[in-house]
């Protein structure tokens, strides 16, 4: 027989007890540290006037969104990229960051299937001063859609900066590069602004360098350039600034969209959504492409004998649907008809394609 008592003894119960209450006063300690932590964090967000969610950077005032409805003719947007103007304070020397920041969107929109790129100096610069261009000097049509013009307002490092100026990283305010591109779209036609934006990108930096020396014996030129910090910044916001076009302008600058499905006695299905300019509520005429010789032939309403008009009810990005206000004569079939602005189109502007 073990002289060991049976049960817990006094000792024992006093150990328990501490243990329970050792683990309970870490628990303790370690909330009130994270309630004093968020304490301060707030208090420092606040005290510095930050937006709403300090982990991304405000967005400027002013800034417009729209997006183009403007039938004109068939294709893809032809759309140039006028020559960038440079950041009124920028941290390097260098003299044609705007230029060669807008030859590299020039190289990623001509990729792009949603555009047509052209090099067109004397259009460029007629845009960048809000130029009516109906014609060019030469009397033949002008071969621009749009132009976009703009500045590089940003090409810094945040170490350089005021710490106002650099968002909050999980603990501290992240140190890395920020290019910032402000931009507008011109209609090139009506020499008017129709859309614009201020974009930006970023790129993780150490810190652990002065940016002359960083960037010593490189300049924006250089292929190199785009493995730095500044480098992948702007990649990054060339990026971003595309993106935002491809938001605000068609692919196919009023092209024209087709009849590719009848839904309903009266409504159809239309090849072209927003993305060729189109919107809920316009209203489009319905014509039969002409064959060869054949001239074109608008589709008539049974009841009056005018060109059949339909309007656009319900658009998505590359198809819409749209409501007849009318009816077609039995047994015309209007699959393949186009819509148009104006009942009797030159039928140059019919030609049927493939695309």
């Amino acid at each position: 027989m073990s002289d060991l008592p049976a049960g817990p003894t006094p000792a024992t119960e006093d150990f328990k007890a501490g243990s329970d209450g050792g683990r309970l006063d870490v628990v303790m300690r370690f909330a009130t540290f994270l309630k004093i932590a968020a304490t301060v964090v707030l208090v420092a967000v606040a005290g510095c006037a930050r937006p709403t969610n300090p982990w991304v950077y405000a967005k400027p005032p002013a800034v417009s969104v729209s997006v183009i409805a403007r039938p004109v003719q068939r294709g893809r947007t032809v759309i140039a990229v006028a020559q960038f103007t440079n950041p009124n304070r920028p941290q390097l020397d260098w003299p044609d960051v705007g230029a060669e920041l807008a030859r590299a969107m020039r190289r990623s929109l001509y990729n792009d299937t949603d555009f047509e790129v052209r090099i067109a100096p004397e259009i460029e610069q007629a845009a960048s001063n809000l130029t009516f261009l109906e014609e060019k000097s030469d009397h033949r049509p002008v071969e621009v859609d749009f132009v976009v013009i703009g500045q590089v307002t940003d090409f810094h490092h945040t170490a350089a900066l005021p710490k106002e100026a650099s968002r909050w990283g999980l603990i501290l305010r992240r140190n890395e590069a920020v290019v910032a591109i402000e931009w507008k779209v011109v209609d090139v036609r009506a020499g008017r602004v129709v859309a614009a934006d201020h974009t930006y990108g970023t790129a993780k930096a150490s810190g652990k360098k002065s940016i002359p020396e960083l960037y010593e014996g490189l300049d924006v030129s250089a292929y190199l350039f785009w493995n730095t910090p500044l480098g992948r910044a702007s990649h990054d916001a060339i990026d971003n600034t595309i993106e935002r076009i491809r938001d605000v302008l068609p692919s196919f600058v009023g092209g024209q969209p087709t009849i590719t499905a009848v839904l309903a006695p009266r409504k159809v299905l239309v090849q072209g959504g927003w993305k060729w300019g189109l919107a809920e509520g316009q209203e489009y005429y319905l014509v039969i492409p002409g064959e060869g010789d054949n001239p074109p032939q608008p589709v008539r309403d049974v009841d009056t004998g005018q060109t059949l008009v339909v309007q656009i009810t319900d658009v998505n990005k590359g198809t819409a649907e749209a409501w007849m206000l009318g009816k077609p004569a039995p047994g015309v079939d209007i699959r393949g008809a186009v819509l148009l602005t104006q009942p009797g189109p030159p039928a140059r502007n019919l030609a049927k394609s493939d695309s």
